[in-house]
C-alpha cells in the first residue's frame, strides 16, 4: 500500500462514499437527532405557563385558549397541564435518545464492519513481495484500529455537526426574539470560539498522526 497524500476534503469525500450503503441508515439518525432541537425549545414553555399564566396575570395566546378553554379558564387546569407537559417532554426525549442510541450502535458496527472486509479484500489482492517486504502488522493496524475512523466521520462527526448547527441558528433566532443586544453579544464570541476550536484542531491533528505511527510501530514489534 504506496502512502499517498491526500486532504481532508479529498478523505472525507472517499470515507462518505464508503458508507454509501447505510446512507439511509444515516438519514434516520439525522432526523432523530434533529428531533432534539424541538423538544430542547419545548422544555422552557411549562414554566413560562407556570409563572406567567399561573402565578402572574400574563394572558394566554388566542390559539390556546380556543383549543383549550377549560384548562385556560382554570389556574389548577394550568399548573396539571405544566406538569403533564413536562412530564410529556420528558418521556418524548427519553424515547428519542433511546432510538437514536439503538440505530446509531447497529450503524456504526455495520459500517465499520463493512468498511474492514474492503480493507482486508484489498490487502489479499497486494503481492506477497509487499508483506515480505513491508510486513503485514501496519496492514493489520489499519484493519483493526484505523477502520472505525469512518464511524466517527459519518456518526459520531457528520451528524452532531449538523445538529448543532441548526440548534445554534434556532436559539439564536429565539434569543433575537428576546433581545438583540443579547444576541449581538453571543455573534461576537462566537468568531473568537471558532479561532480558539481551530488552532486546537491544528495542535491535535499534529499529536493525533505521531500517536498513530507510534502505535502502529509498537505494533508491529509486539508482532
Amino acid at each position: 500500500m504506496t502512502e499517498k497524500t491526500y486532504t481532508a476534503s479529498h478523505i472525507y469525500r472517499r470515507l462518505l462514499r464508503q458508507a454509501q450503503p447505510y446512507w439511509p441508515n444515516v438519514l434516520g439518525l439525522l432526523i432523530l437527532s434533529l428531533l432534539s432541537i424541538p423538544l430542547a425549545l419545548l422544555v422552557p414553555i411549562p414554566l413560562k405557563i407556570v409563572v406567567d399564566n399561573v402565578l402572574g396575570s400574563e394572558p394566554l395566546p388566542d390559539w390556546f385558549t380556543e383549543l383549550l378553554p377549560g384548562i385556560a379558564e382554570s389556574a389548577i387546569g394550568l399548573l396539571i397541564f405544566a406538569v403533564v407537559l413536562v412530564i410529556l417532554i420528558a418521556l418524548l426525549s427519553h424515547l428519542r435518545s433511546m432510538s437514536y442510541q439503538l440505530l446509531s450502535i447497529r450503524t456504526a458496527e455495520r459500517i465499520v464492519l463493512h468498511f474492514r472486509s474492503r480493507l482486508f479484500s484489498h490487502a489479499q489482492r497486494l503481492s506477497l513481495a509487499y508483506h515480505d517486504s513491508e510486513g503485514t502488522s501496519d496492514t493489520a493496524y489499519r484493519i483493526f484500529y484505523d477502520a472505525p475512523a469512518i464511524q466517527y466521520l459519518a456518526i459520531d462527526g457528520f451528524i452532531p455537526f449538523i445538529t448543532s448547527s441548526l440548534t445554534f441558528f434556532s436559539m439564536l433566532y429565539v434569543i433575537g426574539r428576546l433581545s438583540r443586544p443579547l444576541t449581538l453579544v453571543a455573534l461576537g464570541i462566537s468568531p473568537i470560539l471558532f479561532l480558539l476550536a481551530r488552532q486546537y484542531r491544528i495542535r491535535l491533528r499534529h499529536q493525533y498522526r505521531q500517536v498513530k505511527r507510534l502505535e502502529s510501530g509498537s505494533f508491529s514489534i509486539v508482532q
